[in-house]
């Protein structure tokens, strides 16, 4: 009965996806992309990113078919995602392109009754200062990975109030924990919730939890009771193998590049990793043809020594590959499609 259950909601979300309309477009120098449902329902979800290298192409771009995107155009939100006007450390400027975004929605779909915010890392902090006034009508924010400190890295960042009018909800990791848990000391707690993600590293969160979040926050709009303090973790799927068995491992696509931070997520999965007999601290290397990447198996790629690469196993349960520091897809030279192959390091 489980299993068929999850194969109703699995169709449900692929048809909300499917029944998207998809529009993209550019505001001032910054690229925007807007997903609808079919009926919208005036419901509005913004996308504030995170920090991105100054020199990385302006992307709006989201996945509209992950869970998380499935899962609120099924219940009848728009999403919106804009690219803020350049990259680099960049908050007054992208809060003024959210607004301009907004306010395009508002004007290309029709009046905006509920607007929830979802930021990550830098993306946490502006939702923070639009949740304590810094852009009307958002009703709710949840901040990923919320980095609440200044561009210099050397204290709080000195436009807080620690005064939301809005709820926030963060959903941190459990590596980084200090700046919500700061903010809700000073705030008092009454307008912020803490859910920490057990799991290392910055912005580590699956589309799921992403999407609790989410549901949580419109709730506590609603007026509706919720957990301020709680567990938020839920475990990454477990994934069939679809690998195949060649020479020196098994070899696996590269599913996602990040063209941002040149990392890699591929269509292996932690059972692949099982059947190579890989454990957490051992040796592997990754092939594409003659180039060759020698990794660590880790928990987060964080726990990599600067410069050297790792493989980890995300919260969506698919093997990434990355640099800390550097750029895995550079070193491997591949593209979305190639066909890797993992093994054992000798």
């Amino acid at each position: 009965m489980k299993t068929l259950f999850r194969i109703f909601a699995l169709l449900g979300m692929m048809m909300a996806a499917a029944s998207a309309g998809i529009t993209e477009g550019e505001i001032g120098g910054a690229k925007y992309m807007i997903a609808a449902p079919e009926k919208w329902q005036g419901k509005l979800v913004l996308i504030a990113h995170g920090y991105r290298n100054a020199d990385s192409p302006l992307d709006a771009g989201f996945d509209t078919k992950d869970a998380f995107s499935t899962g609120m155009l099924e219940r009848g939100w728009a999403i919106a995602s804009t690219s803020y006007r350049r990259n680099g450390w960049i908050v007054e400027d992208a809060i003024l392109d959210l607004r301009a975004l907004s306010d395009h929605v508002a004007k290309e779909h029709g009046k905006i009754d509920r607007c929830l915010l979802v930021g990550s890392s830098m993306g946490g902090l502006i939702g923070t200062l639009i949740a304590e006034g810094a852009l009307d009508h958002v009703d709710g924010v949840v901040a990923i990975g919320a980095y609440l400190g200044n561009e210099s890295r050397d204290g709080a960042n000195g436009s807080l109030s620690f005064k939301p009018t809005a709820p926030i909800l963060y959903l941190t990791n459990e590596t980084e924990l200090n700046h919500p848990q700061n903010y809700r000391k000073q705030e008092g707690g009454a307008k912020t919730a803490l859910w920490e993600v057990k799991r290392p590293g910055h912005c580590n969160v699956s589309d799921i939890e992403r999407l609790n979040a989410m549901l949580a926050v419109n709730d506590w709009v609603d007026g509706k009771a919720i957990e301020k303090e709680r567990d938020g973790t839920v475990a990454p799927p477990v994934r069939e193998s679809t690998a195949t068995k060649v020479d020196g491992g098994l070899s696996g696509k590269i599913t996602v590049v990040s063209e941002s931070w040149g990392n890699l997520t591929t269509d292996l999965v932690g059972k692949d990793l099982e059947t190579l007999g890989l454990k957490l601290g051992d040796k592997a290397v990754v092939k594409n043809g003659e180039k060759s990447l020698a990794v660590s198996v880790v928990r987060y790629w964080s726990e990599a020594k600067e410069g050297e690469a790792a493989i980890y196993v995300t919260p969506k349960g698919w093997v990434g590959i990355v640099t800390n520091g550097g750029r895995a897809v550079d070193s491997l030279g591949v593209k979305a499609g190639d066909t890797v192959v993992l093994g054992k390091a000798e």
